[in-house]
């Protein structure tokens, strides 16, 4: 079978910093694919993506990186915040979201990007809050959406990811629960990824840009046979203070290098969008 990858940047519209260096990397042609996290502060701006040819998935968020400044809703459902914002706790999302308030604010994010011109060819998910690790099922609320859009989704269907980001083996139990979860998706015919791979690292690990480039050059020469995202967060420096946001400098750094894309082509590993799966579902037909 044949190694396909996917290279995609989260975060559109966090701030003007990820905005300005995700589209300088879709004009110099670095970027196959990019998702709009449309309740952040500068989402509006995505109209600018229209006219690249690059994939556009929807970052689906239903909580706020920060408690201090916090994002909102676009629904206003209060089992997602209400007017104090999207909560920034797993906890409180378990305690207090509803599963027909999240059904429906997937639904007006889809929206957000269809109202200004673009429209999603797969959806995503901010920090694993579909995914089930919250201890609710929102993942069914995910598939169901992404069902009926026919969007693939970003869920491994292999324990790679999850076993690089906690690292570790994972125990045969959490296996299951992601298998029994892989199945509820491929039940209602939403393609997913058979791996991914993101640096799970702080900088005090990283400590350079080196050490990032080579963790997701060993990324390339290691993809699996199917289909795997390498998915990251570019930005441009926020300030001349060194920090966290460091990560995101060395990644857009690296994709504007185009060291990936060369590797890719080195391993036969061949550099696809989304769409790839509609590709290889038609080819099977």
């Amino acid at each position: 079978m044949a190694k396909y990858l996917i290279i995609n940047a989260d975060d559109f519209g966090y701030n003007k910093q990820q905005n300005e260096a995700i589209t300088d990397l879709l004009r110099r042609g670095c970027l196959p694919s990019v998702s709009v996290m449309t309740v952040a502060p500068r989402a509006d701006e995505c109209g600018v993506l229209a006219p690249f040819p690059a994939s556009v998935g929807v970052h689906l968020t239903i909580n706020s990186d920060s408690a201090r400044e916090k994002w909102h809703s676009l629904t206003g459902s209060a089992s997602l915040g209400g007017a104090e914002g999207l909560p920034a706790k797993q906890s409180e999302l378990t305690v207090h979201a509803k599963h027909k308030d999240v059904a429906a604010e997937l639904e007006a994010q889809y929206r957000f990007l269809t109202d200004r011109g673009v429209t999603p060819d797969h959806a995503d998910n901010h920090c694993g809050t579909l995914y089930g690790v919250n201890g609710r099922r929102f993942y069914m609320d995910a598939f169901e959406f992404c069902r009926k859009y026919s969007l693939p989704f970003r869920f491994p269907k292999t324990a790679g990811f999850l076993e690089r980001q906690v690292g570790r083996t994972l125990p045969s139990v959490v296996k299951a629960v992601q298998g029994a979860i892989v199945r509820q998706g491929e039940k209602r015919g939403v393609e997913m990824p058979d791996d991914l791979v993101s640096n799970p690292w702080s900088m005090e690990r990283i400590k350079d840009y080196d050490t990032l480039r080579k963790y997701y050059m060993d990324a390339v020469d290691a993809c699996i046979n199917g289909v795997t995202e390498i998915f990251m967060h570019p930005a441009f420096p926020v300030d001349d203070t060194p920090g966290e946001w460091s990560k995101r400098v060395f990644e857009y750094e690296l994709l504007r290098s185009g060291d990936l894309l060369q590797r890719a082509k080195e391993k036969d590993v061949q550099v696809v969008t989304w769409k790839i799966f509609k590709e290889i579902s038609e080819a099977k037909k």
